[in-house]
C-alpha cells in the first residue's frame, strides 16, 4: 500500500518549531541542572550536618546527658537508648535517604561498639521537594509553548519582506512586458535577494523580445521561399502530368503546407501564444490517418507494413499542427529506424501508441531519449536524423499538457502519447 506523504513544512513553521525546541532544550538543561544540585546539596550537605547532629548527641550521651531532640528526629542504639526498628537496622555507615515506609533522613554511625542511628522525619521537606520538581519540568512545558509564541512572532516579521519578495516577483513574472519588483530593496540579504530576482527578470523579458524579434525576421524570410514553391506547385499541376509525376507534385504541396504549419508552431513556441496551430480542430484519427497517408509511400519503398488500427476512438478534437507533428515525428522515427517487419500505429481511449519492429531502446537510453539532440544507439549513423524529433514532441507535449512515455516492448520501440493525462497502461507489443 502507498504511504501518502505528508505536505512539507512551510518556513513559518520550521523557524518556529526551531524556536520553540531550542528553548525548550535550554529550560530543560536548566531545569535537569536544578534537579542534580538539589541532590548534591541533599546527599552532601544534610549528611555533613546530620554527622555533626550525631557527634554532639554522642558527647551529650558520654556525659550522661539526655540529649535535646527535636520532634521530627529519634536516636536509636544501645542502652539507654531504644532499640533500633528492624527497618533501619542493616544500614550502610553513614548518610541513606529512606521512602519505602515514609521519608526518613537515617544516619548510621556506632556508639559503645553498637549501631547508633539517628532518624530525622523529613515528610513535609520530601513534600516540598516534590512540588519543586513538579513546578520544574511543568516549566519546560510553559517554556515550549511560550517558545512556539514567540518563534511566531519573530518568524511572522522575518518572513513579512520574504513574503512581499514573493508577492512581487510573482506579479512581475506574470506580467507580459518588464516592470521593476514592486519592493523597496533593502541593505540586506532580502535587498540582495530582491536585486538578484530584478535583474534575472530583466534579462529574460530582453531575451524574450530579442527572440520575438529574431523569430519575426526569419518568419517573414521563411514565408518567402515557401510562396515561391506553392506558386511553382500550382504551374505544374496546370501542365499535362504523368500519374505518378502528379503523385510526386501532390507530395511537395503537402510537404510544403506541413513547413508552412511548421513554422507558424515553432513562431508559438517563441511567442508563448495561442496553444493550437491554427487549423481547424480534428479528431485523433483524423490526424493519425492523414500523417499514415504521408509516411506510407516512404515504409513501402522499405519493403515495411504500416497498419492502422483502432481499438477504441479518443474522444476530442485537436491541433493538427500539434497533434500531427507528433505524430509526424513518431512515424518518421519508425520509418528510418526499422529495416524490416511492421509499424502499427494503435489509437486508444486516451490517445494512440505507435511502435515498430526496429532495433528499439537500451535501457540507459530510456530516460534522456527526449533530451535536445540526443539519438539513440541506433541512430549512431550520421545520416538518420540529428536528434531533434523526440525533443520536439516532448516540447509539444509538455505545452499541451499530454504525456509522452515509452513504453516496455518486446521487440523495437514503442511510444504512447497519453492525451488525457491518465495513467500510462502497461503495452504489450505483437506483431502478426
Amino acid at each position: 500500500m502507498a504511504q501518502t506523504q505528508s505536505p512539507p513544512r512551510s518556513l513559518v513553521q520550521r523557524i518556529m518549531l526551531s524556536f520553540a525546541l531550542l528553548v525548550t532544550f535550554i529550560a530543560a538543561i536548566y531545569a535537569t541542572a536544578l534537579h542534580q544540585s538539589m541532590e548534591f546539596t541533599e546527599s552532601h550537605l544534610i549528611a555533613g550536618v546530620l554527622e555533626d547532629e550525631v557527634d554532639r548527641m554522642k558527647h551529650h550521651l558520654d556525659l550522661g546527658e539526655r540529649p535535646v531532640l527535636s520532634s521530627e528526629t529519634s536516636i536509636y542504639g544501645a542502652h539507654p537508648l531504644k532499640p533500633i526498628p528492624s527497618h533501619f537496622q542493616h544500614l550502610a555507615p553513614g548518610f541513606t535517604e529512606l521512602t519505602d515506609e515514609g521519608d526518613f533522613f537515617v544516619y548510621t554511625s556506632t556508639w559503645k561498639g553498637e549501631p547508633f542511628v539517628l532518624v530525622r522525619d523529613q515528610e513535609g521537606f520530601e513534600d516540598t521537594e516534590r512540588l519543586f520538581k513538579k513546578v520544574v519540568f511543568s516549566s519546560v512545558l510553559i517554556v515550549f509553548f511560550i517558545g512556539l509564541l514567540a518563534g511566531w512572532w519573530l518568524s511572522r516579521n522575518i518572513m513579512q519582506p520574504v513574503r512581499a519578495l514573493s508577492s512581487a516577483v510573482r506579479d512581475a513574472s506574470l506580467a507580459p512586458v518588464y516592470r521593476p519588483l514592486s519592493v523597496t530593496i533593502t541593505q540586506d540579504e532580502v535587498g540582495e535577494l530582491a536585486h538578484i530576482c530584478d535583474t534575472a527578470l530583466r534579462r529574460l523579458h530582453d531575451a524574450l523580445e530579442r527572440e520575438k524579434a529574431f523569430t519575426g525576421d526569419v518568419s517573414h524570410e521563411l514565408r518567402t521561399p515557401l510562396t515561391v514553391i506553392e506558386t511553382s506547385v500550382e504551374l505544374l499541376s496546370l501542365t499535362p502530368l504523368s500519374p505518378q509525376q502528379q503523385q510526386q507534385v501532390d507530395r511537395i504541396a503537402r510537404s510544403t503546407n506541413d513547413m508552412r504549419e511548421l513554422v507558424q508552431l515553432f513562431l508559438s513556441f517563441a511567442r508563448l501564444s495561442q496553444r493550437h496551430g491554427g487549423a481547424e480542430p480534428d479528431t485523433v484519427q483524423g490526424i493519425l490517418q492523414t500523417a499514415i497517408e504521408t509516411w506510407i509511400p516512404f515504409a513501402e519503398e522499405k519493403g515495411l507494413h504500416l497498419v492502422y488500427v483502432r481499438e477504441a476512438p479518443c474522444e476530442g478534437t485537436f491541433s493538427p499542427v500539434m497533434l500531427g507533428t507528433v505524430a509526424n515525428n513518431l512515424l518518421k522515427n519508425a520509418v528510418s529506424y526499422t529495416t524490416q517487419g511492421s509499424i502499427i500505429v494503435k489509437e486508444t481511449a486516451k490517445g494512440f501508441i505507435v511502435s515498430d519492429t526496429g532495433p528499439g531502446l537500451k535501457p540507459d537510453e530510456v530516460e534522456r531519449i527526449f533530451g535536445h539532440g540526443v539519438r539513440g544507439s541506433a541512430g549512431a549513423d550520421d545520416s538518420v536524423g540529428a536528434g531533434l524529433g523526440l525533443s520536439i514532441i516532448s516540447r509539444i507535449c509538455h505545452r499541451m499538457d499530454w504525456k509522452i512515455e515509452v513504453l516496455p516492448s518486446k521487440r523495437g520501440a514503442a511510444f504512447f502519447v497519453n492525451l488525457t493525462s491518465g495513467t500510462v497502461e502497461r503495452f504489450d507489443q505483437r506483431h502478426d
